[in-house]
């Protein structure tokens, strides 16, 4: 156990500066969604109520927000914001990627297997911190949004609970991302590699899901593919405070996704060659 215990404190060692920062970020992000609720709510349940052709009220619509909605939804059309999957993203893929196949480059990852610490020890480690700075990161941006309740007038207030919901399942978003990129890594003996294809296969599901929440698209049938085929479909904010009726179905397959991958991830890198110098 000291061996494993020394490589967990090793990777949040290496990673805390990332982590703080990025949390810091979607912290302030929580509460900035928050203000503009409160100073926007009114316009855009007036704008949601009337048949205002508004493309960005179209996308409010496209993802479930209606004049009905309770303030939580209305600020959870927020919670999709590029920069927001932007962080989680880098963070998933950051962490797939230097895995195995960064230390391979480096000629160190010999080093650390010659110590009493197995593969599969090895690459567990690489799964816990991983997986936990992604919740980190997701209650960072729920916590920001329950503090900026506190001081920002909305019309339904705001629960821990309510928040905690779609916090989860942003944190399940970023598990595939994590997944696929660390299948990548533990096959490969470069860093780049890895990263490029977790970065395009992420890009092209959120493009997918972009064009399928366009409303002048929402004609053509094959918006509707896009949509059903992309992981960012299973990241619904809206519906994780209202009904919630989706979200034990979308963090299911999410971690489906994610331990698909993962298991694969230490099948190969139990059996692959490893060379000895980087």
């Amino acid at each position: 156990m000291r061996p494993f215990g020394a490589l967990i404190r090793k990777h949040l060692h290496d990673t805390r500066g990332t982590l703080i920062l990025s949390g810091a970020a979607l912290f302030a992000l929580g509460w900035l969604f928050v203000y503009v609720t409160s100073l926007r709510e009114g316009k855009i349940l007036e704008a949601l109520a009337s048949d205002a052709d508004d493309g960005r009220i179209g996308i409010m619509r496209n993802m479930g927000v209606e004049e009905q909605s309770v303030s939580a939804a209305i600020m959870m059309a927020f919670w999709v914001h590029p920069f927001i999957h932007l962080i989680i993203s880098v963070w998933a893929i950051g962490r797939g990627s230097s895995a195995v196949g960064a230390e391979v480059e480096r000629g160190t990852l010999d080093l650390i297997l010659s110590r009493p610490v197995s593969r599969f020890s090895y690459l567990l480690s690489h799964v816990i911190i991983a997986i936990f700075g992604l919740y980190f990161l997701a209650l960072s941006l729920a916590a920001g949004a329950r503090l900026g309740g506190h001081f920002n007038f909305l019309r339904v207030p705001l629960s821990s609970w309510m928040l905690l919901r779609p916090a989860l399942n942003l944190g399940a978003l970023g598990l595939p991302i994590y997944g696929y990129t660390l299948l990548a890594s533990a096959l490969d003996h470069v860093r780049w590699r890895p990263t490029m294809i977790g970065s395009t296969l992420t890009l092209a599901a959120f493009i997918a899901r972009v064009i399928s929440l366009i409303p002048d698209l929402q004609r053509f049938a094959w918006t509707g593919y896009l949509g059903r085929i992309t992981i960012f479909k299973l990241y619904d904010p809206v519906d994780a405070v209202t009904g919630a009726e989706k979200l034990g179905f979308h963090i299911a397959v999410l971690a489906g996704i994610a331990t698909t991958c993962i298991v694969l991830a230490f099948v190969g890198f139990a059996h692959r060659d490893l060379p000895a110098n980087g």
